[in-house]
């Protein structure tokens, strides 16, 4: 059966842009490629005004100063340079993956490994689309939600090549999403999912992100204790041609009692944001949500415990 394509809902760009890009990544020498793709890229910035914007302001949160116009680019290439690495994974050629050698690491292979369920938690960070293609190496079928868009061929074709592995929950409608998930998680199966837009939460708390106090979703630690689920978040981050450091999170282990294992995911979720902003520090440009950052949450003293990065 087709899937119902919402057609007012886009990415960025002609519709047939991915098939166009599978093509030029086809035929064309990798040199050639990256020169032509960049100067695409460089001069779509001044046609989007609203990403753009959104870069800068992001840039600017993360840099500590207004970025140069040179830098508000290089984070447009970089998020096309993602989008094509998506396409070759589509067909076959995957890049190199490999776990940060940090504190974490063993805990994080062994939920990998383990033949249970979990949820593992990522955001639109560097390669985060390839994230269940990794963790498909580990003998795990992966279940990714996202939301059905008019031009989505980059995920489709990668559904196709990993069929079994990884799959894709196509989402209509942002307020099915929680519906959508819960049935997967019913169903016993392991989830990968982004948490850093709202409209994807139907609970919210505040945390502390980029020199303010920021609302995200964290309807994900409620499913977790509700199903009694391990959690991780792990971010994909190239680091060269055909390589990508995974940085895990810590684990978080499911709890009986329901307020600890609330109290203990706001712990977890923060130490997360953390760890977070020391990859964006390293990497600006990996952060690929061309929107503005998360509305910011009224000042309130003590409401969210201090953890450490990761």
């Amino acid at each position: 059966m087709a899937r119902p394509v919402i057609q007012s809902r886009k990415n960025p760009g002609p519709s047939w842009g991915y098939a166009f890009l599978t093509a030029a990544e086809r035929l064309l020498p990798r040199p050639v490629l990256n020169t032509a793709l960049h100067l695409g890229s460089d001069v779509s910035v001044p046609l989007m005004p609203a990403q753009r914007a959104a870069s800068a302001a992001y840039l600017e949160a993360v840099m500590g100063r207004p970025p140069r116009p040179v830098e508000v680019r290089q984070h447009f290439r970089a998020f096309l340079d993602s989008l094509m690495a998506k396409l070759r994974l589509a067909r076959g050629v995957a890049p190199e993956f490999w776990v940060a050698d940090v504190p974490q690491r063993e805990a994080f292979l062994r939920l990998c490994r383990a033949d249970r369920p979990a949820l593992f938690g990522t955001m639109h960070v560097g390669y985060a689309d390839l994230m269940g293609a990794s963790l498909s190496q580990f003998g795990r079928q992966i279940h990714m939600l996202r939301l059905r868009v008019g031009n989505s061929l980059d995920t489709e074709l990668i559904e196709k090549h990993f069929s079994g592995a990884v799959r894709f929950v196509w989402v209509n409608e942002p307020e099915q999403y929680l519906w959508q998930l819960k049935q997967v998680m019913e169903a016993g199966h392991t989830v990968a999912m982004q948490c850093d837009r709202l409209e994807f939460g139907s609970k919210r708390e505040a945390f502390d992100f980029l020199g303010a106090r920021r609302w995200f979703p964290f309807t994900l630690y409620y499913l977790a204790h509700l199903y009694q689920r391990p959690v991780a978040f792990a971010f994909a981050v190239p680091t060269g041609p055909g390589r990508v450091e995974v940085v895990p999170s810590q684990v978080l282990e499911p709890q009986a009692s329901r307020k600890a294992a609330l109290e203990a995911g706001r712990t977890h979720f923060q130490g997360v944001l953390n760890l977070l902003e020391t990859i964006l520090r390293d990497h600006p440009y990996v952060w690929f949500n061309f929107l503005p950052l998360n509305e910011e949450a009224p000042v309130a003293p003590n409401s969210t415990p201090t953890a450490t990065a990761g």
